[in-house]
Order: C-alpha cells, then structure tokens, then sequence
C-alpha cells in the first residue's frame, strides 16, 4: 500500500470528457448514496458524441438543482456554448453548499472557464479553506492551468487508476465501501 495522502485534493485526469463526466458522477452519487453529505457539480450529458448536439447540464449534488449550461445557439451550430450566467449561479450553489461544510466536494471538470481564471476557482478556493476534501476532474488539455492553480496542494491520479477508491478511504469517505465499490462497478459496466 502506498503512503496516506498529503493533499486535501485529489484531481482526476482525464482526455475523454464522457467517460469522466460519467465516471466523476457515478463516484459523486455513491458516496451521496452512502450517506455522506456531497457539495459538487456533476455533468448530465444527453448527447453522444454529436459536436452539432449539445445539452449540457448539470447537478449541484447538495441541493439536487439541476441547471441547462449550455446555451442553445440553434440547429446549425458546431459544439456547445456556456451560458456563464448559469455557470456563476452554479458557483453560488455551491458556496452555498460549502457553507453547510459538506463531507466532500466533487467537481466533475476544472474547465476553460476556470483555467482562465474565472468559473468555479472561488468555490475551490473556499473549500480548500474550509479543508473541505476535494476531487476535481482535469482535462488533460488543461493540467498546465491547474498545476499552476492547485501547486503543490493537490494530488493527481489518471481515470482508470485505483488511486482514487484508496483516497476516499484514507480521508475516511468510503462509508459501506465494499457496498460502495459494487454500486461504482455496476455504474461503470452499465456505461460501457
């Protein structure tokens, strides 16, 4: 077994943005599932790898409110948009959630938005001061960012790593953990 972590904060990279949107949601499910009191964001695809397609929302996992983030820009458009009006009123939801002091924060991505500085930073920057623990999924196209946001606070793991299940424990965040690690394996074969 490897040391306990160091970090609070655990970043999940990835290059595929589907399987990480399913496989970050699975994860932010289960452990609300299992009783513990989650803060985070989860993406809600209805879209399958159709750039001309794109429905973009998500969940904010304490309060359940489901928000569009993706603005409709017509039949002819190529990709998604984001609404960042939604996106500020999705990082008030979740400062919000912080304030309650939630087991854990899941975020399903550290997007554009926020390597540019903007979008969700402030929700991570409160719960690192709450000592909140953290997973945030990276886009591999954007690790450069995080690193330089994160620094030296934050531990990365690749999306088909274990690291992950072994952070949960050693933070003490896999209540039911055999029950847990059966409820993701079902989760993730149903995805495939």
């Amino acid at each position: 077994m490897s040391a306990l972590p160091l970090s609070n904060i655990l970043a999940v990279v990835y290059t595929d943005g589907l399987a990480a949107d399913k496989f970050i949601a699975a994860w932010g499910y289960a452990l609300r599932g299992a009783g513990l009191s989650v803060a985070g964001l989860v993406q809600l695809n209805t879209f399958e790898r159709n750039p001309g397609k794109c429905d973009m929302a998500v969940e904010e996992l304490f309060s359940g409110t489901v928000l569009q983030l993706s603005e409709d820009r017509g039949k002819e458009a190529q990709g998604c948009r984001l609404d960042r009006r939604v996106l500020t009123e999705a990082a008030g939801l979740l400062l919000s959630a912080l304030e309650e002091m939630p087991d854990i924060l899941v975020l399903n991505k550290f997007g554009k938005v926020e390597a540019e500085g903007d979008g969700l930073r402030e929700a991570l920057a409160k719960a690192v001061e709450l000592e909140v623990p953290i997973v945030v999924g990276v886009p591999f196209r954007n690790l450069d960012q995080w690193r330089i946001f994160a620094g030296d606070m934050a531990e990365e793991c690749s999306i088909d790593s274990m690291y992950l299940q072994r952070w949960l424990l050693t933070h003490d965040l896999l209540p039911g953990y055999q029950r847990l690690i059966g409820d993701i394996a079902v989760s993730r074969l149903a995805a495939h």
